[in-house]
């Protein structure tokens, strides 16, 4: 049985949601400009979401299986080695210094409502999910033997997870402050684990 994640009506509305907030940002997007331009009713719509801010964490659930997917790719091509799934990681993430990304829009967007307590309890399966993600690849680097056992996968995974999300707060709030870069992510992330 198809799961409804993997229904093209699904991901069509995902797709067109995107395009909403590339146009027009969060704020200024409305569940009558997702109705209008996916040519779907409000109850079909509602037939996969209860709200507008639902499928704006949908979106960011879309990017970490994305993300999820190239790693485990790159793995199972890879020879044993850490750079390769790394690099796939850092490939998923290329974009957490555009202040413009859909996913930096919506999250500062979702914070912003984390007090409604639908969005608290989806921003923080985000965030565990995040760190669960970042988790699992460790313990396979590990497992490989190209990560040192002896580093705390949990401790690691939780770090990378809140470095990331500053970086995506600091490219809205700050865009030209670039004294943390890219580059000096994936370095960090690289003497991290290969060295534990």
């Amino acid at each position: 049985m198809q799961s409804i994640h993997q229904n093209p009506t699904f991901q069509m509305l995902l797709s067109i949601t995107e395009e909403l907030i590339e146009e027009k940002g969060c704020h200024q997007t409305t569940l009558q400009d997702i109705i209008k331009r996916s040519g779907m009713s409000k109850g079909a719509i509602y037939h996969y979401v209860r709200s507008k801010d639902e499928l704006l964490g949908l979106l960011l659930r879309k990017r970490l299986d994305q993300i999820g997917a190239y790693f485990y790719e790159k793995v199972h091509l890879g020879k044993n080695e850490l750079e390769g799934p790394l690099e796939a990681i850092m490939e998923g993430l290329r974009h957490i210094q555009d202040p413009q990304d859909v996913t930096n829009q919506i999250i500062l967007y979702l914070l912003s409502k984390k007090d409604d307590p639908t969005i608290g309890e989806m921003l923080t399966d985000i965030y565990n999910q995040s760190v669960e993600n970042s988790r699992e690849w460790i313990e396979l680097g590990q497992k490989g033997g190209v990560i040192p056992e002896s580093l705390d996968a949990e401790k690691t995974a939780t770090l990378f997870t809140v470095l990331t999300y500053g970086i995506r707060v600091q490219s809205v709030m700050s865009p030209n402050a670039k004294s943390f870069s890219m580059d000096d992510l994936h370095q960090m992330m690289y003497q991290k684990l290969s060295q534990g």
